[in-house]
């Protein structure tokens, strides 16, 4: 590991991918600061007592984030999904100049595996791009990174398994690439501790691939019950530009090109299949959406 005395700065610490970056980056002894909003809240105050420095602040105060930058090696870089098109894109781009003004050895930003070649027009899903465009032409060494799915999205509420089955974005005989939240952390960790090898590269992560009849089956065993998995019908996906948007780039886009898990196991060994993550994390949010089915049922 280089530059370990000086620590690396995490946007987003108390949220769930900053928060996976700052455990995993702790647990590699990177020293880590996290710019958080509240201070006070129990996410931040957890951090603070697991060794994490806090620095409050927000996106739009500018000095207070380059002070948070001073004597950092690195910069991992996520964004809330609460923001709109002009703000994520501008706070995206305000970082990555500030971490070129403040001397920052390594950015990492984290954008999205839905992200194309090309522009799709639509604001909400162009904020990403432009911030790869930008980050690029700068004189930074930047690792760009696009993770797919969230496992964690299939056990929403929206997903039908307060139903008692499960639907989703792929038909049932497709596959589907999906990322452990958990495992980012590990990604970026292993990232920022070789610049060499990552600098310049952007990288789809990706922790697993399961068909939809896999989804079903792997709920069903979990669950101790039959899940059942479909495909949300053509009038949900119509009403909903986002889901619409997933589901097609699952199809002929971005989300279908595949992800090299060997690739991913050598980055990170402790790599989670859906199986895994589902009967461990992600069981606490699979038990709640079942019992919301039998409190339906009753």
């Amino acid at each position: 590991m280089s530059d370990d005395k000086h620590p690396i700065l995490v946007f987003g610490a108390t949220g769930r991918q900053g928060g996976s970056v700052a455990k995993a980056l702790l647990k590699a002894q990177w020293p880590v600061r996290a710019f958080v909003l509240d201070p006070t809240k129990p996410a931040s105050i957890a951090l603070r007592h697991a060794g994490v420095e806090l620095v409050r602040g927000s996106f739009e105060d500018t000095d207070t984030i380059r002070a948070a930058m001073k004597d950092t090696y690195g910069v991992f870089s996520v964004l809330p999904g609460n923001l709109t098109a002009e703000e994520e894109e501008r706070y995206g781009t305000s970082i990555a100049d500030l971490a070129v003004q403040s001397g920052v050895a390594h950015l990492i930003y984290s954008s999205g595996a839905s992200v194309g070649d090309e522009l799709t027009g639509v604001a909400r899903f162009d904020a990403k791009p432009r911030i790869e465009a930008y980050i690029r032409q700068l004189p930074v060494t930047a690792t760009i990174v696009r993770p797919m799915i969230f496992m964690e999205m299939l056990v929403r509420p929206g997903f039908r398994l307060d139903e008692g089955r499960l639907f989703s974005l792929i038909r049932p005989d497709h596959s589907i690439q999906l990322t452990a939240v958990e495992d980012i952390g590990k990604f970026v960790a292993s990232i920022f501790a070789d610049a060499a090898r990552f600098g310049g590269v952007t990288l789809k992560i990706a922790s697993d691939r399961v068909t939809g009849h896999e989804l079903g089956a792997i709920f069903s065993e979990v669950a101790g019950r039959p899940i059942a998995y479909a495909r949300f019908p053509d009038e949900v996906l119509a009403a909903n530009a986002d889901l619409a948007h997933m589901a097609k780039s699952l199809e002929d886009g971005p989300l279908a090109e595949r992800v090299d898990l060997n690739a991913m196991r050598e980055i990170n060994p402790e790599l989670l299949s859906f199986h895994a993550w589902l009967a461990g994390t992600g069981r606490k949010a699979l038990d709640e959406a079942l019992d919301m089915a039998a409190r339906g049922a009753s």
